[in-house]
C-alpha cells in the first residue's frame, strides 16, 4: 500500500519543478512578476489523442495536396495516410510497432509526418533490460529506410549529404534523442518524487516510534510519582478505620496522609515540568518529605522515604556507608536512584505489609550501590475492607519500568528472592572518577 502525507512540501517542490521543464524558464517581458501555479497536465490518453489527431490531419492534409503519391488511388491513399496515424494512439505500450508502421508508410509514401512522432515515442517510452539495444536496432532500421534508391542521387555528395540529413538525422536521429532524454528526465524526477515518498514515511514511522516511547516514558513518569505517595496514603486511609476511636492517632494519620498528598502533587508538577522540557534543571530533584522543593544529597532524599515509610507502619532501616554518595551526582543517576529505593518501598507495601525492611546505599570509587531488602512478611496482604480484592492492586509494570530507568542511567538492576525469604531489588550505577 502507497503511504503519501497530503500536502507534502517537498513532493510538491519535486512535481512542480517537473512541471517547469517543459516550459521556458525565461519569462518574456510581459510575464507576470509572481510565476504562476503550473496548470495540470493532459492525461497521457487525452495527450495522445490530440497527437494522433493532429498527426492525422497532417497526413490526410499531406495525401489530399499529392493524391498520386502512394501505391493506390487517390482515396486509398488517402485512406492509407489514416491509418497510418493510428497507431500512434499505442505509442507508450508498444513504440517499435509504431516505428514499423511509419516506415511502411514512409517507403510507401503513404505518410512521412508519423516518422520523427513514433522515433520520439521508441524514445521516450521503450524501458526494460534491453530498451537501449532495441533503440538503437530502431535507428539503423530508419537509417536504412532513409537511404535513397536512386543512382543520381549517390553520385551527387552534396544531394546525398543533403538527403541524409533532412530524411535521417532530423526525422528520426533528432527525434530520438529528444525522446531519450524526456524518458531520463521522467525517471530522475519520479525517482526524486519516489525517494521524497519514501523519506515521509521514514519520518512518519520515526515521529510514531518517537510518541510511543513518549507516552512509554509518561507511563513510567506517572507509576513512579503516583504509586508510591497513593500507597502510602492507602495504607494510612485503612488505618483510621482501627484508630477511629483515638483523635490523637487519628489526626497524627489525618496529617500523614496530607503530606503524602501533597508530596504526590509535587512530584506530578515535577513530572508535568521534565516532561515539557527535557532540559530539566540541575537542581530538580525529587520532592522531599515535607512537599517542598527538596534539598541535600541522595542519602538525605532515601532517608525521608524510610521516614515516611516507617510512619506508615513499615519497619525500615537505613545503612549509609561512610563514604555517602556526594550532592554532585549525575541528575540522571539521583533520580534513578531515588526511584529504585521508591519503588522497592512501594512493593513492600503492597505485597509483604509488615516486613522487616533494610536499605543500603553506598558510593564506591568507581558505582554507586543501591539495595534494598525485605524480610518474609508476617502476615498476607490486606484486604480491601469491601472484599473487593487487595487493599493495594498491582499492575505488574512497576519493576519493568524501574530497569529501563535504571538503564537509561547506565546501570544494572538485579531483582529475585532473598537468601532469607522475602525479595530483594539491588541496582548499581557507574560513577567517573571526577563524580565518586
Amino acid at each position: 500500500m502507497r503511504n503519501t502525507v497530503p500536502g507534502s512540501p517537498v513532493r510538491h517542490f519535486l512535481r512542480s519543478w517537473a512541471a517547469r521543464l517543459s516550459t521556458p524558464t525565461h519569462p518574456g517581458p510581459d510575464a507576470p512578476a509572481h510565476p504562476r501555479t503550473p496548470r495540470p497536465r493532459l492525461s497521457p490518453r487525452a495527450a495522445d489523442l490530440l497527437l494522433t489527431a493532429f498527426v492525422l490531419a497532417l497526413s490526410v492534409w499531406q495525401s489530399r495536396a499529392n493524391p498520386y503519391l502512394g501505391p493506390v488511388s487517390p482515396w486509398g491513399n488517402t485512406v492509407l495516410a489514416v491509418c497510418s496515424a493510428l497507431p500512434l494512439l499505442a505509442r507508450r505500450r508498444f513504440p517499435e510497432l509504431v516505428v514499423l508502421a511509419a516506415l511502411i508508410a514512409q517507403q510507401t509514401h503513404t505518410a512521412s509526418f508519423v516518422v520523427p512522432f513514433a522515433y520520439y515515442a521508441e524514445g521516450a517510452y521503450r524501458r526494460g533490460p534491453h530498451a537501449r539495444r532495441a533503440v538503437w536496432a530502431t535507428a539503423v532500421a530508419g537509417l536504412v529506410g532513409a537511404l535513397p534508391w536512386n543512382a543520381e542521387t549517390w553520385s551527387h555528395p552534396s544531394m546525398l549529404a543533403n538527403w541524409f540529413l533532412v530524411n535521417f538525422v532530423l526525422v528520426v536521429v533528432v527525434p530520438l534523442l529528444l525522446g531519450l532524454y524526456t524518458g531520463e528526465r521522467r525517471a530522475v524526477v519520479e525517482g526524486l518524487v519516489e525517494r521524497a515518498e519514501r523519506a515521509e514515511r521514514e519520518q512518519r514511522l520515526i515521529a510514531e516510534a518517537a510518541r510511543s516511547q513518549e507516552r512509554q516514558r509518561i507511563a513510567g513518569e506517572m507509576h513512579d510519582v503516583v504509586s508510591h505517595q497513593v500507597s502510602l496514603i492507602v495504607v494510612h486511609a485503612n488505618a483510621l478505620t482501627a484508630v477511629a476511636h483515638d483523635p490523637g492517632v487519628t489526626a497524627e494519620a489525618a496529617a500523614t496522609i496530607r503530606t503524602a498528598g501533597r508530596r504526590a502533587l509535587m512530584e506530578l508538577r515535577e513530572m508535568v515540568g521534565v516532561l515539557r522540557s527535557d532540559e530539566a534543571a540541575p537542581d530538580r530533584k525529587p520532592a522531599s518529605a515535607d512537599g517542598d522543593a527538596p534539598s541535600g544529597s541522595v542519602a538525605d532524599r532515601v532517608t525521608a522515604l524510610a521516614d515516611s515509610s516507617r510512619a506508615a507502619g513499615l519497619p525500615v532501616t537505613v545503612h549509609i556507608a561512610p563514604t555517602s554518595p556526594p550532592r554532585s551526582l549525575p541528575e540522571p543517576v539521583e533520580r534513578a536512584a531515588y526511584r529504585v529505593v521508591q519503588e522497592a518501598l512501594t512493593n513492600v507495601h503492597k505485597h509483604a505489609p509488615g516486613a522487616a525492611t533494610d536499605i543500603r546505599l553506598a558510593a564506591t570509587p568507581d558505582s554507586l550501590r543501591v539495595s534494598v531488602r525485605n524480610g518474609p512478611a508476617p502476615r498476607t496482604a490486606d484486604a480491601d475492607p469491601d472484599g473487593s480484592g487487595p487493599l493495594l492492586p498491582s499492575g505488574g509494570h512497576g519493576l519493568i519500568g524501574l530497569t529501563e530507568r535504571v538503564r537509561l542511567a547506565g546501570g544494572t538492576l538485579v531483582t529475585g528472592p532473598g537468601d532469607t525469604g522475602g525479595f530483594q531489588v539491588e541496582a548499581t550505577f557507574p560513577l567517573t572518577p571526577a563524580e565518586a
